[in-house]
């Protein structure tokens, strides 16, 4: 697989000088996972970050009641798109894991690798990071409109006839 033409199929990694998707590409291993397979674990040590290639993922929340343990799927998301970026963001484990739906491949990037080569390029970092904040800012936004789909769907089975 040609990791730099795929990544330049990112938009954000398209504006890029070619030595920064050189060096970002570099980091990269390319990895395949079987549909119904994990990829990150929640809970696990964030020590990974993905780019999916291939395929679809489900993004998997496991919440534990006390009572009763239940795992949600919060979103799902297909080529193209970042995952399991907890480590990039300071976090020490993953908040969340990912569930192949399909065969899929996806690119890892470790995150220590990663943090030094921003730190060596400050611009790739503020890229990157611009990347994930986005990614961010729209998963928050889809789960913002589904709770208040769920709110109103509550609100018209309560009313009264």
């Amino acid at each position: 697989m040609d990791v730099k033409a795929f990544l330049k199929t990112i938009p954000e990694f398209a504006q890029l000088p070619d030595a920064d998707v050189d060096l970002v590409a570099g980091i990269a291993k390319v990895g395949e996972v079987k549909a119904g397979s994990m990829i990150d674990v929640q809970g696990e040590p964030a020590m990974k970050f993905y780019i999916l290639v291939s395929g679809r993922l489900g993004v998997v929340l496991g919440l534990d009641f006390g009572v009763t343990k239940k795992t949600y799927m919060v979103t799902s998301i297909g080529p193209g798109h970042m995952f399991a970026y907890s480590g990039l963001v300071g976090n020490p484990h993953y908040t969340a894991g990912s569930r192949a739906m399909a065969n899929s491949t996806y690119l890892e990037f470790d995150v220590a690798r990663l943090n030094e080569a921003f730190n060596e390029d400050p611009r790739l970092g503020h890229v990157m990071m611009r990347m994930v904040a986005q990614t961010i800012a729209s998963r928050l936004r889809a789960m913002q409109l589904r709770l208040a789909q769920q709110y109103a769907v509550s609100e018209a089975e309560q009313a009264p006839d």
